[in-house]
């Protein structure tokens, strides 16, 4: 019976114990701002499986693989944080626009950081500046297709030279999120240096994919897209247009 009564107390202690580390306040501070070129909001991915910035905290006797915030479609992030000494940094991927705050170290190197000390909600705006820009991007109904038809034009004075355009894909979806984990996709082999028009044909209810075969019960008289450019060597991250709403489609 002893034995039972100072087990008893013995567990009790350690799940007191383990109670008292675990009650930390939750972050309070907010960390935001958006992705911007030429002053404007730039359109990104905002795929969630993607990070870019990354928030690497220093002290506490702990090695932090960093926070990542997470950039929407409209190239706006908001992260809660803990007050503290920080290093802002990117993922060590490489990108289709070149970042004005962070200088590559190198291919595979990573970038640099910036030291930053954060006691107070703070707003901080990621310049970039992409190596194409997508224009003129308009959407029309024609032959049982949705027809996406836009212009890349490369962007002068980038500080490296702009990797060619590989492919141009479209993605098409039943809301208004659209990033490049979209369910129905589509793509055409382009060979880019300086400039192009580009036309993406996507089936709305024939074939195999199509718009309405890909999501279930899709009897929607519009649909949502985006258009975005694969660049040589850097898979995983496009450059993406704005997000067009199409009406009036075809059953």
């Amino acid at each position: 019976m002893k034995k039972i009564v100072f087990l008893s107390i013995i567990l009790f202690t350690v799940f007191f114990t383990s109670c008292e580390y675990d009650n930390y306040s939750a972050p309070n501070l907010t960390f935001k701002g958006n992705v911007v070129y030429n002053g404007n909001k730039y359109a990104f991915d905002g795929n969630p499986s993607f990070g870019v910035i990354t928030l690497v905290q220093k002290g506490f006797g702990k090695i932090d693989a960093g926070t990542n915030v997470r950039i929407d479609e409209t190239g706006a992030f908001t992260q809660l944080i803990f007050s503290g000494d920080y290093w802002l940094t990117l993922a060590n991927n490489p990108y289709p626009f070149e970042f004005k705050d962070f200088k590559s170290k190198g291919v595979g190197l990573g970038y640099d950081s910036i030291p930053m000390t954060i006691n107070s909600d703070i707003v901080k705006d990621i310049e970039v500046t992409p190596y194409y820009q997508i224009s003129n991007f308009v959407l029309s109904v024609s032959s049982g297709k949705i027809v996406a038809n836009f212009k890349v034009k490369k962007t002068l004075g980038t500080i490296n030279v702009a990797p060619r355009v590989i492919r141009a894909r479209c993605f098409l979806s039943t809301s208004s999120i659209v990033n490049s984990a979209t369910t129905f996709s589509a793509q055409v082999i382009k060979s880019i240096t300086d400039s192009a028009n580009v036309v993406i044909p996507m089936s709305i209810s024939t074939g195999s994919p199509s718009y309405r075969s890909m999501y279930v019960n899709n009897f929607r008289d519009y649909a949502y897209c985006r258009v975005a450019l694969e660049l040589l060597n850097t898979p995983n991250y496009y450059i993406f247009s704005e997000t067009l709403k199409i009406e009036g489609l075809p059953q």
